[in-house]
């Protein structure tokens, strides 16, 4: 019997869901993420046109010191392009751990 092409797609997504919340060193997570030019204007700054803030909720997988992230967030400064809610994905390598 042969899973219809966009079923398929859909049952990778599912898995993969799956997979990622039955693995050891997964992470909920909620973060509030603030972004400001460093070269215009102070560092840190809420100036409306070199910095935004954004609201995310995700998951994050950590093995071997490699991890993928993927959440959902909102602009609360409406500053992306686009509406809410936005995407992210994150994958890297953690380099260095200091206080284990």
């Amino acid at each position: 019997m042969r899973i219809p092409k966009k079923n398929r797609k859909k049952m990778k997504i599912q898995i993969v869901i799956l997979a990622a919340l039955l693995l050891p060193g997964c992470t909920w997570y909620g973060e509030i993420e603030h972004v400001s030019s460093l070269p215009n204007g102070t560092p840190f700054n809420n100036r409306k046109e070199t910095s935004v803030d954004a609201l995310w909720t995700g998951i994050r997988i950590e093995k071997n010191g490699w991890y993928v992230d993927g959440a959902v967030g909102v602009d609360t400064s409406n500053e992306y392009e686009g509406r809410n809610p936005y995407g992210r994905a994150k994958f890297g390598k953690n380099i260095k751990t200091w206080g284990k």
